[in-house]
């Protein structure tokens, strides 16, 4: 009988203390959840390459902003949206509409961002798509729709490469944010971090540049008007010889 009581005691005890999990199994675990969110998150950036509405400045040119004046969202603030972040995406525009996050290193935002399944290279890479220069047109073309068709190809042509790149380092990405992410912090968790006051650090408010988008449009008139009065001067110096 005592031996019996023993072997029960025993056998209650085993079966009610918990079961470690392996290290190895945990990170795996939390690899598979990043994938799957980063397989997501290139599939929407495709459909934003398609869909090929991207935020302008006043100009009609490409902005590198998180909305535009008519509410169309950058590619991070799409994914962002996307993902059901929208509070995020509200707050960054109010904070800091250029900020680049690559300067964002604390907050809520940078807690999605590392648990989004992208490094923040990767992000910035994304955010990066919007730069675009289009001064070499200025004498080549100097009529406006074709400067604004050139460089909403761009962005597309960017848009394209930047998803090809994301898709091709998956792994190498993966490995990466899975030492990024903070012992014991659950991705789930991060993905959905709260807005409590400030979404953005000081330091990246602080870095964001200056938008000014009737300064750019008033400089390429400028320069149009330029190139029309040289090339009208080259015309006449023609007819006179």
């Amino acid at each position: 009988m005592l031996a019996l009581s023993i072997l029960v005691a025993c056998s209650s005890t085993s079966s009610a203390a918990p079961v470690p999990v392996p290290v190895a199994a945990t990170t795996q675990d939390s690899l598979g959840v990043l994938a799957a969110k980063r397989a997501q998150l290139i599939g929407w950036l495709h459909d934003y390459r398609e869909a090929g509405v991207f935020p302008t400045d006043a100009a009609g040119m490409p902005n590198s902003v998180f909305i535009d004046a008519k509410g169309i969202r950058c590619p991070m603030a799409e994914l962002l949206h996307k993902a059901g972040r929208d509070d995020l995406v509200a707050a960054v525009a109010k904070e800091a509409n250029t900020v680049r996050l690559a300067d964002v290193h604390s907050g809520p935002l940078h807690d999605w961002m590392l648990g989004s399944g992208l490094t923040q290279q990767e992000i910035a890479l994304v955010q990066g798509v919007m730069n675009i220069s289009m001064d070499w047109m200025e004498i080549e073309q100097p009529r406006e729709h074709e400067q604004i068709l050139a460089s909403k190809a761009a962005v597309r042509a960017k848009l394209e490469v930047t998803e090809m790149a994301l898709r091709d380092n998956t792994g190498t990405s993966l490995a990466i944010l899975a030492r990024r992410v903070p012992a014991r912090a659950s991705i789930e968790a991060l993905a959905s971090a709260p807005v409590r006051g400030s979404v953005l650090p000081a330091t990246a408010v602080s870095r964001a540049p200056v938008a000014s988008p009737q300064v750019k449009a008033s400089r390429r008139v400028v320069m149009r008007r330029g190139f029309q009065v040289e090339r009208a001067a080259k015309f006449d110096r023609l007819i006179r010889n």
